[in-house]
């Protein structure tokens, strides 16, 4: 009896241990199949269904760039056709998020391309900004242009979040400009402004929730590159893509962008060689010591050395030939465009209260405004001197160095930004009634008329505008004041 209940009991251990020796079985069999599934290849599956910041962002930011290409289409013309742009880059950018979430992180060498369309885009938009600069709508153009560079968040890394805060600051100096003169005349301007913003509001939302030290790449993902082109974002990378635009994705393995310039083959040919390393030294030839100006005195006052007969002397490089800009001074409806001039003398006699002035890349150029106009904008412009009677808005001064701008009578405002070097001479009348505002400018002066009780002083004073700010925190907040140097 007792050797029954034995074997029974030996057969029940038995079956067990079989039991889990079929599980085991069956469990590494499954481990190898799904091993051979994610072994990456070049025909892979792009599912992310599943990936939260890929919905994320689609439903934070479609809806936005569908509005503002709705009120760009109220506006028409050159701003409807650079929301386009605006449109297509969203839709670029949405394919490498979704790639993204699919695929592990790629080398740098890899970046260039698939971020080529998202790039092309961008410099699309600021191509076509540049190429209307006399356009009625150049600020909308501009507030584009400088914000589409948020979007280039997805090469930025450690801080993403603060560089699209910045760029949507940009944009922000030219939409104050486009409210300011068409808000009271047309209500599509003021909504295109919020439409515009926005985008790069929601943007840093989504950015700082979901990648907020740099874009996250899925580490279990398959290969970016073959990923691509099953989504067919495949980029023709930075050669096929406009030049002109300053505006790039701010990749530190970016190509750099082709020039048709003689000073751009020379750059790329000079990198070439270098590359070569140590194949660069052999066209080389040796000096045989009666050619060395060292070692031969008559050398020296001869002031040359006979080379090589066998050598053929090398032609020198071709000056690269730059197309000289024609200088052109017309009344387009009711915007004065000076631009391309050198060192003259001009005159302008505005004749009505709504007109302005727009001078741009001269230098040199001397410029007097008579009678009352709304605004004058200097762009671009070196030494040159600006008089004016008055004005009813706002006197501009950007991008330029070394300017000099008087008002005769009255002017409210005036703007310097990313300047270096500009004197203003205020009128007794402009004095106590003008704003100065200053934004990344340096060594700006401002002179008025100023009596003293000592009638030997000079009736007139020069003073700097502070460059030095000083910030500090005090009860949540930030105070910041004039830093003063005493000693």
């Amino acid at each position: 009896m007792t050797n029954t209940n034995d074997l029974q009991s030996l057969l029940k251990r038995i079956e067990k241990a079989t039991t889990r020796l079929e599980d085991l079985a069956a469990k590494r069999s499954e481990t190898a199949k799904s091993d051979e599934t994610s072994k990456p290849s070049t025909n892979v599956s792009v599912d992310i269904e599943d990936s939260k910041a890929v919905r994320e962002y689609e439903l934070a930011i479609k809806p936005l760039v569908e509005h503002f290409t709705s009120c760009s289409a109220k506006i028409g013309g050159l701003v409807s056709d650079q929301a386009q742009l605006v449109e297509q880059l969203y839709a670029a950018q949405y394919d490498f998020v979704r790639l993204a979430g699919a695929c592990k992180q790629p080398p740098s060498s890899q970046l260039p391309a698939l971020l080529g369309a998202q790039q092309s885009a961008i410099q699309s938009a600021c191509a076509l900004k540049d190429s209307n600069r006399p356009s009625e709508y150049f600020d909308n153009l501009s507030a584009v242009a400088e914000g589409v560079a948020a979007f280039g968040w997805v090469a930025v890394a450690p801080t993403p979040v603060p560089y699209v805060n910045d760029m949507k600051e940009s944009a922000e100096f030219y939409t104050n400009r486009v409210l300011r003169k068409w808000r009271e005349s047309d209500p599509n301007q003021v909504e295109w402004v919020k439409a515009l913003l926005s985008i790069f509001r929601e943007l840093a939302v989504y950015v700082k929730q979901f990648h907020t030290t740099g874009l996250v790449w899925n580490p279990k993902g398959g290969d970016a590159e073959a990923a691509a082109k099953t989504l067919g974002n495949a980029a023709s990378a930075v050669d096929t893509a406009p030049v002109s635009a300053p505006t790039q994705l701010p990749s530190a393995t970016q190509a750099e962008p082709t020039s048709s310039s003689a000073g751009g083959s020379t750059r790329g040919a000079l990198f070439a060689d270098l590359n070569r390393g140590g194949g660069v030294t052999t066209g080389l030839r040796k000096v045989d010591t009666t050619q060395m100006t060292h070692k031969n005195p008559s050398l020296r006052a001869a002031g040359t050395v006979a080379g090589d007969s066998s050598t053929a002397p090398v032609a020198p490089a071709a000056a690269p030939k730059t197309k000289a800009k024609v200088p052109r001074m017309e009344l387009q409806k009711d915007k004065w465009v000076v631009e391309n001039y050198g060192a003259e003398q001009l005159s302008i006699e505005a004749t009505a209260t709504w007109q302005t002035v727009y001078m741009y890349n001269c230098t040199g150029t001397t410029l007097d405004i008579s009678g009352k106009l709304n605004s004058v904008a200097i762009d671009n412009c070196q030494k040159c001197g600006i008089v004016f009677d008055s004005l009813v808005s706002q006197c501009e001064i950007v991008n330029c160095k070394r300017v000099q701008v008087q008002a005769r009578e009255t002017v409210p405002s005036i703007l310097v930004d990313r300047t270096d070097g500009a004197h203003l001479f205020l009128s007794e009348a402009a004095r106590d009634a003008t704003q100065i505002t200053t934004a990344k400018a340096s060594e700006v002066n401002v002179s008025f008329p100023y009596e003293t009780e000592n009638p030997e002083d000079d009736n007139s004073v020069e003073q700097p505008v502070p460059e030095q700010l000083q910030t500090v925190v005090k009860n949540g907040k930030l105070v910041t004041t004039v830093l003063e140097h005493t000693g």
